[in-house]
Formats: C-alpha cells, structure tokens, sequence
C-alpha cells in the first residue's frame, strides 16, 4: 500500500473542516425550525427530543464526510450516529475554547477570518479522530454489507 504524500492529510483535514461547517451551517437552519416547533409543542420534551435530532445531523454528517474524504466506513446504526454526534458536539465545544477567547480579547473581522480558517483544520482534525472511534470493523471476507434502504 502507497503512503499518501505528506500535504495530503492537512487538505483533507481542512476540506473536512470546511465542509462540515458549511453544510451544518445548513442544516442548523433546518434544526432551529424543527426545535422551535417542538418546544412550541412539548416545551422541555421538546428541546430533549430537538437536541437528540442535532446529535443525529451531526453523527451523521461526519459519518458522510468521513466516509466520502477518507474512505473509511463508520457505523451507522441510530445508536452509533447519537453518540457519535454527541462526543462530535463536546469535542467540537471543547476545540473551539481557545478560539472563543482570542476573538474576545482581539475582536476584528481579519481575527474572524483566520479563526475561521485555522478552526478548519481543527473541525477537520477532531471530526476525523472522533468518526474512528465508530469505524466499521472488516469481518471475515470484507466489510458487513448494509441493508438498503428501498
């Protein structure tokens, strides 16, 4: 097997990066509409259920990214795509700290938009790491076959 040239990995990373933010940026839209619709609802019932169905886009659209990007298979049972949503979202929180604290002590547009491109490479890295922890195991004679969804 060839090893990949060395500036690989960082594309990969920050294209990783990139595409998650922008497509979550997306479907963040999508998810402030249906939580505002069950908290109308349910109220507390609804902010649980609305924060399970976040949990949900975003185990699985790093579940999507990862596969596409580093062609690596991810589960993608509900369970696996909660919980892999739900330590994404930690990690993610955990990551963005120290950039939370530069843009308040050097506030700016020039400091937004190189936070903006260093978090890439940061979202890329730790959506990576954290989408291995749900990796498929081959079993004996390939990888399982996933039903269809027809």
């Amino acid at each position: 097997m060839e090893k990949e040239a060395w500036w690989k990995n960082p594309l990969k990373y920050f294209l990783h990066g990139i595409l998650f933010s922008i497509i979550f940026l997306v479907l963040v839209f999508v998810w402030a509409l249906i939580l505002v619709a069950l908290v109308v609802i349910g109220l507390f019932l609804g902010l649980i259920i609305g924060l399970i169905i976040l949990f949900f886009f975003i185990g699985g659209l790093n579940s999507f990214l990862t596969e596409f990007i580093w062609s690596i298979p991810i589960k993608t049972r509900w369970t696996s795509l909660l919980g892999h949503g739900f330590v994404l979202c930690i990690a993610l929180i955990l990551a963005h700290i120290p950039a939370m604290i530069i843009s308040v002590v050097v506030p700016g547009l020039a400091t937004t938009v190189v936070l903006f491109i260093i978090n890439a490479f940061i979202d890329g890295f730790v959506a990576k790491h954290v989408a291995t922890l749900w990796k498929e195991e081959p079993k004996e004679g390939g990888y399982e076959e996933r039903p269809s969804s027809e």
